[in-house]
């Protein structure tokens, strides 16, 4: 006897359907039929919601020709509130007829929102809970549409200034370019994306990364925020040395007093003392709006027949698992691998076993022209097989994503990185996983989870598939993302950040110790503050260095900026002296090397293609991964950040020593490592996402633009302007501009 109201029976069923991909329609009835039950009595029972949505989106991938089927299904959607179901229902089957009933349009209406938005029951929840609280911390799956909120949010409360923080360069475009296109937000909103637009009084919308944010409080100290969101809000604690960033942006945005929305997917708490020193709330949603199927292998036979989507494959090992379900299927696919050369490598081992596919998009003769025909990432896409990691060049990394979210057939596969799976929407329906490792270190359930999350895509898939070609760790305990600020015992570089007043126990004794030794050295701790998480005691090292040298300022003086013999005396000082451990031990990068590219990328100019040329690898694909990697880990991060540190604690001593005079200003260096230009307009179009290779090929034809502002309104005044570019190139640009 079939217990409509038994929810392990349901599980039962909805098993068997996921397995055989196929029910007797009488079975189709009955589990429909306990779905609108669940959904009518216990919406509010997070288990069985999720249950009720897994129903909906397993019966609407395998729905039979069947009219009364149809009619439970979409009543099964109208009690779910995921109305959006219906719209993907009768866009995957334009045969199906079934109008809403009076009172689902009645129940859609309480959930569109006055700008059109339809929300899902919990986005609805979510925005009411923002509404009541105005500062929350919020985990939900990567299929939620957590973004979708800030879009309402902004819409429906009148904030001047608004920050929105996210950590990455194609994360910050997809939201630039978004934003630009809702006419609300556009039309009310300053939207500022580089450090050299102008802001208005009022009504600035401000999109930044973490380290781009945190300059940008510096430069404008007494600028209000009135809301700010901060994305992928667990890289506080899991970002490496970023994270350390990612704190200090999300302290100091704290102390505007503003309203706030932090998000992020699969954790279970947060830090209780952050929610109470800023008096927040935090919400999690459990419920898959894309539902997933996991698949591990490792838990089949050998030989053992696996049905994989529309594929059937016999279990073997991780290679010839990867080939057949690739090869079996027309499904798009993201391949995790846990580091670049693995990345590399398994894609041209796929690509061998592809067919040729027709250079629609125009990428692959872009890159043959830009960059080198023989580059492995050109061979994989003539086979519809990209590479992503975070060796390649960000403009190149968005192209790839673009067109694979086109699903016009150019891009099939992915094999990405952790740069890939960490906050970026791609239109995969499934992920394979062939690592258990994310470069040194192994997955943790959390970072598993986070891979799966992006199988599927809400409005494209009912179903994500994730499917593991290696063992990989299970549940290891609640997820609790720690505020170091409030929660940890703090180094030199971190309780130097914190304001005193937020300092307790032994943490305050730190700051009280570091006060006492920066007053014994003679170095005031407003110096040492502002060099951000560059070791103390390596800042101090460096100041007695120069104090030990009466005359040590005569070598570096220069006029504009120093020549290349000053410039070698300073990286190696700043290699001795301020270079973290991981700088300082990266055989990859030795310190000669650093210097002999830095000089040519400054004092000659060299091109992209010229530095990849240099380099002293044997294949194409490793001059490639070193030159790319050499520009945006050193010059455009580490060396600017190390320079800037240099000539603080330069300038320091100079006046200390009644020599202001003999100061230095390595700006204009700093300028040219971080952005490879120098010129203020060429700088507006390197930040609004352009590469060196398009703002070098038209820089000139914007000479005299003061801000990004006054570049759009040139272009789109005369469009003829770009017309040197190749098209592919021309497509960047109006993407960006």
């Amino acid at each position: 006897m079939y217990d409509y109201y038994d929810s392990n029976e349901v599980i039962s069923v909805l098993e068997e359907l996921k397995t055989k991909k196929a029910l007797p329609n009488g079975s189709f009835k009955k589990l429909l039929e306990s779905t609108y039950y669940f959904l009518q009595t216990k919406s509010e029972n997070k288990n069985l919601y999720n249950l009720s949505l897994s129903v909906i989106c397993h019966t609407a991938e395998y729905l039979p020709e069947d009219k009364l089927l149809e009619d439970l299904l979409f009543e099964c959607i109208s009690a779910s509130r995921v109305f959006l179901y219906r719209d993907m229902l009768e866009s995957k089957f334009p045969e199906i007829s079934n109008k809403p009933s009076i009172y689902e349009n009645f129940a859609r209406a309480f959930y569109t929102m006055d700008t059109t938005t339809t929300l899902t029951k919990e986005q609805k929840e979510l925005f009411n809970f923002f509404q009541e609280n105005r500062r929350i911390v919020v985990s939900a799956p990567t299929s939620f549409g957590k973004s979708r909120i800030i879009t309402e949010i902004i819409n429906h409360n009148n904030y001047s200034n608004i920050a929105i923080v996210l950590p990455t360069i194609a994360l910050l475009s997809e939201t630039f370019i978004r934003f630009r296109k809702d006419n609300l937000i556009f039309q009310k909103y300053n939207i500022v994306n580089t450090l050299q637009q102008p802001l208005r009084d009022h009504h600035n919308l401000l999109i930044f990364t973490p380290e781009k944010i945190d300059t940008f409080m510096d430069e404008n100290p007494k600028f209000p925020i009135d809301f700010f969101v901060m994305d992928e809000i667990y890289k506080i604690q899991d970002d490496g040395e970023r994270s350390k960033i990612f704190t200090n942006a999300l302290y100091r945005l704290t102390k505007k007093k503003s309203d706030f929305y932090l998000i992020g997917p699969y954790f279970d708490k947060f830090s209780e003392k952050f929610l109470e020193y800023n008096n927040a709330k935090f919400i999690k949603f459990d419920a898959e709006v894309v539902q997933k199927d996991f698949i591990d292998l490792t838990e089949f036979d050998k030989k053992e027949k696996v049905t994989v989507g529309n594929v059937e494959i016999k279990n073997g090992g991780k290679e010839t698992n990867l080939k057949n379900i690739l090869k079996g299927s027309d499904e798009q696919a993201l391949v995790y691998v846990g580091d670049k050369r693995g990345v590399e490598s398994k894609a041209k081992w796929i690509a061998k076993h592809e067919e040729d596919v027709k250079d629609k998009s125009g990428l692959i003769a872009y890159l043959e022209t830009t960059f080198s025909k023989d580059w492995s990432l050109v061979e994989c896409l003539k086979k519809g097989v990209a590479f992503h990691h975070a060796g390649i060049p960000k403009f190149i990394q968005i192209e790839i994503v673009d067109t694979f979210n086109k699903s016009n057939g150019d891009i099939n596969t992915i094999v990405c990185s952790p740069t890939l799976i960490e906050g970026v929407n791609t239109a995969a329906k499934q992920v394979i996983i062939f690592d258990n490792a994310k470069g040194i270190d192994l997955l943790t359930d959390f970072d598993v989870k986070n891979i799966n999350g992006r199988a599927g895509r809400f409005l494209q898939h009912f179903i994500g598939r994730s499917i593991s070609l290696i063992k990989l760790p299970k549940e290891d305990g609640e997820k609790i993302i720690e505020f170091s600020f409030y929660d940890k015992p703090l180094d030199n570089e971190d309780v130097i950040q914190v304001n005193r007043e937020d300092l307790k126990d032994k943490n305050l004794e730190r700051r009280n110790e570091l006060e006492g030794y920066l007053q014994r050295e003679s170095v005031p701790l407003a110096l040492i503050k502002s060099n951000k998480f560059i070791p103390v005691s390596s800042q101090i090292n460096l100041i007695n260095h120069f104090r030990k040298n009466s005359f040590f300022f005569e070598e570096f003086q220069f006029l504009t900026q120093p020549n290349k013999e000053q410039f070698e005396k300073i990286l190696r000082l700043i290699h001795e002296f301020l270079f973290v451990k991981k700088y300082k031990e990266d055989k990859s990068f030795l310190i000669s090397d650093i210097i002999f590219n830095a000089k040519g990328y400054v004092y000659f100019n060299l091109s992209l293609k010229q530095i990849i040329e240099q380099q002293r690898r044997k294949s194409i694909d490793a001059k490639i991964r070193t030159a790319l990697t050499l520009i945006t880990r050193y010059f455009e991060f580490a060396l600017p950040r190390y320079l800037m540190v240099f000539q603080n604690l330069f300038n320091f001593v100079c006046e200390e020593m009644d020599q202001p005079l003999k100061k230095i200003n390595l700006e204009l260096l700093i300028i040219k490592l971080e952005y490879g230009v120098t010129e203020s307009h060429e700088i507006a179009l390197k930040e609004a996402g352009l590469p060196n290779i398009i703002v070098k090929t038209i820089g000139d034809k914007f000479k005299g633009c003061k801000d990004i502002n006054d570049i759009r309104a040139l272009y789109l005044d005369n469009p003829e302007l770009i017309k040197s570019l190749h098209p592919y190139e021309q497509q960047i640009f109006t993407k960006h501009i």
